[in-house]
């Protein structure tokens, strides 16, 4: 019989154990570890921390609460409201531009940008594509392209869109109750007339600024003060009804009244642009002043520009040559310099000239436009033929110092003060010239001038010496119908008035010339006049090449009204300015005087000598 089962034996105790297969290894239980136990504080000091946490979350809290309601409540408040308001400009209505007889010459059209915004017009844009692309003249895929344009707030659809064409589509977008198209103010400028006046009035750019001629000169007066309205709008951008709103009103620009005439304006333009394609010329300016007062009353350029278009246009032709071409001016110079002479007592139209067949100066060798031997002339005929020798002769007699004086006198080397952009000073040397300069710039070379300073000059000299700056502005008007000071400038004694009764005895020589005859004398009027022909000074080849002619007249002869200035630049058939630039000259007159009422005085008299 079996004893009672025993239990294991005791650890360590010499126990065989059972049989293990040979190389096997034997893996003995490890020793369990002990769990690591941190010891927790009692129940009140955690609970003491844990308010010391709040407390002091709180006071940030609260301290930010004091920041935000107490010490930045105002800019705060700024801010949200800046965010909730919107600010739109008020543009002003730029000042129209009228002609001396009120003719409007450029004016202002309301009109609109057309502009969306996508993330609220893409769901319906082929609705919205389908109601526009009629009015603002846009394919439907190009619409629907810009209506769901990504990631943006602000496209443009349409520019210069009539205020009228976007009432209608405002009208039919609110009716189908579509929301997020929207315009800003986007005027058209306009030229009733077309190109008549236009490098007078000149031409504004995309932006609404002025870019040439007085557009651009008096843009400021035209352009206005900007006004500026604000309003509250919703988080999705439409206007509060009864949110606050403010408006400081626009001032609208200044109308402007030229001294242009736009019937005569066209009329030179006409014929100027007639020669200048006869001739095959580079380009041409005229310039019709009145004698009395200043005034500009048609400044023509040839080529001319479309100012609704000026892109149309080389870059070259969108200016002004008549102010800003200075040019070599030839013999039309003669009438100065004999100016001079007159006033210095130096000469008379009855002194006599003894002129060789050439004349040496410097290095140079001078000639005349005609072949001839020893000449016996007064002064008259050295101007009624227009002898470089003889007027080189006459003013050898001058000094330096005082024909430079007379020059400066008579407006060369500066500006005249026009109000028109780009105006240049000419080239006049300095009363340190040399005798060769003092000899070409007697018979208009050596020197470089404007047409409207040589203009302004002679008409200062013809005009029983009293020389009126030249203008193109007669009034100014602001948007309450209050008169604009303009800046008007004085006129001022250039030579004695028994000077300019010789000068007119000197031009009134050149009409009754044989070419004269031919091609300069008025149908019922008096006049005097000089021809120009100069050589052409080549940029490209900095040489000269070609000529530039020239043709300037007035009318009556004994107390002038009006005169008129025609240059032409390089014409290719015919190199005389009788030939080329008289014949508009004498058009643009014979339409001008009998228009400003100049009462007709031609009468036959016998033409004064011109040789001795």
């Amino acid at each position: 019989m079996r004893g009672p089962r025993q239990g294991p034996p005791p650890a360590g105790a010499g126990v065989r154990p059972r049989s293990v297969p040979r190389g096997a290894v034997i893996r003995r239980p490890s020793k369990r570890k002990r769990a690591l136990r941190i010891p927790l504080a009692s129940g009140p000091r955690r609970l003491h921390a844990i308010l010391l946490v709040l407390a002091i979350s709180l006071s940030l809290c609260a301290g930010r609460l004091l920041q935000l309601q107490g010490f930045d409540s105002s800019a705060y408040a700024a801010l949200t409201a800046d965010q909730l308001t919107t600010k739109l400009p008020l543009l002003p209505s730029r000042g129209q531009v009228v002609d001396r007889n009120g003719v409007v010459l450029a004016a202002t059209q309301p009109a609109v940008a057309v502009t969306a915004d996508p993330t609220l017009t893409s769901a319906r844009a082929p609705e919205i594509a389908g109601i526009l692309t009629g009015p603002l003249q846009m394919t439907q895929p190009e619409l629907i392209a810009l209506l769901t344009k990504p990631d943006t707030h602000f496209v443009y659809l349409k520019k210069k869109v009539p205020s009228q064409t976007y009432t209608r589509v405002a009208a039919a977008l609110s009716q189908r109750r579509i929301y997020g198209v929207f315009r800003e103010p986007d005027p058209i400028r306009t030229y009733p007339g077309g190109s008549v006046g236009s490098s007078v009035i000149g031409f504004v750019g995309a932006n609404g600024k002025g870019q040439s001629g007085v557009e651009l000169s008096m843009n400021r007066e035209l352009a206005g003060v900007e006004g500026k309205e604000s309003y509250e709008v919703a988080p999705n951008g439409s206007r509060i009804p009864l949110g606050s709103s403010t408006v400081v009103p626009a001032q609208d620009g200044v109308d402007l009244q030229l001294t242009i005439d736009s019937e005569l304006q066209w009329v030179a333009e006409r014929r100027l642009a007639k020669q200048v394609r006869r001739k095959n010329a580079d380009w041409g300016f005229a310039i019709t002043l009145n004698v009395k007062t200043g005034e500009v009353l048609a400044m023509a350029n040839a080529p001319i520009v479309d100012p609704a278009n000026p892109g149309t246009s080389a870059r070259e032709d969108r200016g002004n040559r008549a102010v800003a071409a200075p040019y070599e001016p030839g013999s039309v110079q003669k009438v100065l310099t004999s100016a001079a002479l007159l006033d210095s007592g130096i000469a008379n139209p009855e002194t006599r000239v003894t002129i060789p067949s050439r004349l040496r100066s410097g290095p140079l060798r001078i000639g005349d436009h005609f072949d001839h031997g020893e000449l016996h002339y007064l002064m008259r005929g050295v101007i009624a033929d227009s002898s470089n020798i003889g007027t080189a002769l006459l003013t050898r007699q001058l000094d330096k110092h005082v024909f430079a004086d007379y020059l400066t006198r008579f407006g060369l080397g500066s500006r005249t003060g026009i109000e028109l952009p780009g105006e240049s000073a000419g080239i006049l040397p300095g009363a340190d010239m040399s005798d060769v300069q003092r000899d070409q710039i007697a018979f208009g070379q050596a020197l470089a001038v404007t047409g409207i300073q040589e203009a302004a000059a002679v008409a200062g000299l013809v005009n029983h010496g009293i020389y009126n700056p030249p203008t193109v502005l007669k009034s100014g008007t602001d948007g309450s119908g209050r008169a604009v000071s303009l800046n008007k400038r004085e006129p001022r004694r250039i030579i004695s008035e028994s000077a300019s009764a010789d000068l007119r005895d000197l031009m009134e020589a050149v009409i009754d010339s044989k070419t004269g005859q031919r091609s300069l004398k008025l149908a019922a009027y008096r006049s005097g006049g000089k021809t120009g022909t100069a050589q052409r000074a080549d940029p490209t080849c900095r040489c000269y090449r070609g000529y530039v002619t020239s043709f300037l007249g007035f009318a009556p002869l004994d107390d002038p009204q009006l005169l008129t200035y025609v240059v032409v630049s390089n014409p290719r058939n015919g190199d005389t300015g009788s030939g080329v630039a008289a014949p508009a000259y004498r058009d643009i007159m014979e339409f001008a005087l009998p228009r400003y009422s100049v009462v007709p005085n031609a009468k036959d008299h016998k033409p004064k000598p011109t040789e001795w």
